[in-house]
């Protein structure tokens, strides 16, 4: 089976099961899990992102005021507020939706840049799921990163 290929199947399963669960789509990702060789489907609400994010600031403001009181500039860069939306994709209200071994597919930079293109061909048909496209975020993985692409859908002008 060649990537596309692979990709399609897993991102038409995916939708599958998002439209089935009636999740309103805030972010949709393409995930490649390095460690046991899968790729699945992430989506993730408004809501849930906004827990999310409230849940790492609350944590990160603690060290962060730590850092600053003791001088640490340094340090206290670590521990900044997320002030957009969550992309820990183990954190998505959907995670691994679709979830399928790739087998003896190549996993080089076209491999990723394959996967993008996936995504982006099925962004109107991601974007039908969500509450309000116009704040729709579309997500991919990388070599070397969980989240390595990040966009939006281009604005209707």
């Amino acid at each position: 089976m060649s990537a596309a290929s692979l990709f399609r199947e897993v991102l038409e399963s995916g939708l599958g099961e998002i439209e089935s669960s009636g999740l309103p789509v805030f972010t949709f990702a393409m995930y490649h899990d390095h460690e046991s060789g899968a790729v699945s489907v992430c989506a993730d609400s408004e809501e849930n992102s906004a827990r999310a994010v409230a849940s790492m600031n609350a944590y990160s403001a603690k060290h962060f005021g730590t850092a600053v009181a003791k001088g640490d500039l340094e340090h206290a860069a670590l521990w900044q507020a997320n002030v957009g939306r969550n992309l820990s994709l183990g954190d998505f209200a959907i995670v691994n939706a679709a979830r399928t071994d790739i087998g003896d597919v190549p996993v080089d930079d076209r491999f990723y840049i394959l996967m993008a293109q996936a995504v982006v061909a099925i962004q109107d048909r991601v974007a039908a799921l969500a509450q309000q496209p116009d704040k729709l975020v579309f997500a991919c993985s990388g070599a070397d990163d969980e989240v390595a692409l990040v966009w939006a859908m281009p604005a209707v002008v």
